[in-house]
């Protein structure tokens, strides 16, 4: 997933950035993915934090979405699941963060070098696994809302829908090919703390001939058939 699923979410009376100025902004936590979030869209309003709107460290999306609720927030960085909470109370959202063009990792698929080698066909039967369960979730809506049913352990149809719209349909890729942009943004991240990571490529973190392998003998072609 090469998107970051978050929504700044509003108060009903925040109709474009300008009006953040002298409002309070909810994170997760300075350094986290919603600070990060925020600071990407930050980057093209007139207005700044410090200078313009206060960003305050909440802890959690539960307290976030109280806060906004009880006006202690005025606006908050929420991930796709309580955005679809807050819409029913009424809030808004100013800008979807998963637009705005920027390619991160948010959820990926890891190894060790060490564990490849030893267990090559493993790994090689897992990612066929896992790019079939892929095309399955996309093409099969009615499963894939009873699996969240179980596991988030939530009955409710209407949330468990837009779940599945935001986060099946939109943000998980229809072949999830790792993707060297979203790796160089984290090395540019580091790269002004860690020299290493400026003088690092994304190619030397991507293990892609398992793909490449598929793709040869054509089972992604016929998945999408």
């Amino acid at each position: 997933m090469d998107v970051l699923p978050f929504f700044l979410a509003v108060r009903p009376e925040i109709r474009r950035p300008e009006d953040l100025k002298g409002k309070k902004i909810g994170i997760t936590r300075f350094g986290s993915a919603t600070d990060f979030a925020l600071l990407y869209a930050e980057q093209k309003w007139p207005v700044k934090r410090g200078k313009d709107f206060a960003v305050i460290q909440i802890g959690g999306m539960p307290e976030m979405l109280a806060a906004l609720k009880g006006g202690a927030l005025d606006a908050a960085t929420l991930n796709a699941e309580f955005t679809i909470l807050a819409r029913k109370e009424g809030l808004k959202e100013l800008v979807d963060v998963s637009t705005l063009g920027l390619n991160f990792p948010t959820s990926t698929i890891n190894t060790t070098r060490s564990f490849l080698r030893r267990n090559e066909n493993a790994v090689r039967k897992f990612i066929r696994g896992y790019v079939e369960g892929s095309h399955f979730a996309k093409t099969q809506r009615g499963f894939s809302v009873e699996v969240f049913k179980k596991y988030l352990k939530n009955n409710d149809l209407h949330f468990l829908n837009g779940i599945y719209d935001l986060y099946v349909l939109r943000y998980v890729p229809k072949v999830p090919y790792p993707n060297p942009e979203s790796i160089q943004t984290v090395l540019n991240q580091m790269a002004d703390k860690d020299p290493r990571a400026a003088a690092a490529k994304p190619e030397q973190f991507i293990e892609a001939r398992f793909f490449q392998e598929l793709e040869k003998e054509g089972f992604i072609q016929r998945l999408w058939q």
